[in-house]
């Protein structure tokens, strides 16, 4: 999917190129929500967070993080060993 559907959740708006997905770890109290980021289709980033209620909220809240941390990174100046290549990075 896009970044998220609602543009009014918050954060700059996402260029089309890059798309998350989401998923789940753990269970119970260690439970948390990820984002695998990517754009042209090749894994950039994971971003994670923990505590969400909710599948929904854990969306809007990545989804603004992702935003976020896309707009910080197309605002670097990249080389060709910081491209956001073909290998998925963790990044905070």
């Amino acid at each position: 999917m896009k970044i998220h559907p609602d543009q009014s959740i918050g954060g700059p708006p996402a260029p089309e190129d890059w798309t998350m997905s989401v998923g789940l770890e753990g269970l119970g109290e260690g439970t948390s929500y990820f984002a695998d980021v990517r754009r042209d289709g090749k894994a950039v980033c994971r971003l994670v967070v923990a505590g969400p209620s909710s599948e929904e909220e854990a969306r809007a809240l990545l989804a603004v993080k992702v935003r976020l941390w896309i707009a910080e990174y197309l605002a670097r100046p990249h080389n060709g060993a910081t491209s956001g290549g073909s290998q998925e990075h963790t990044c905070g």
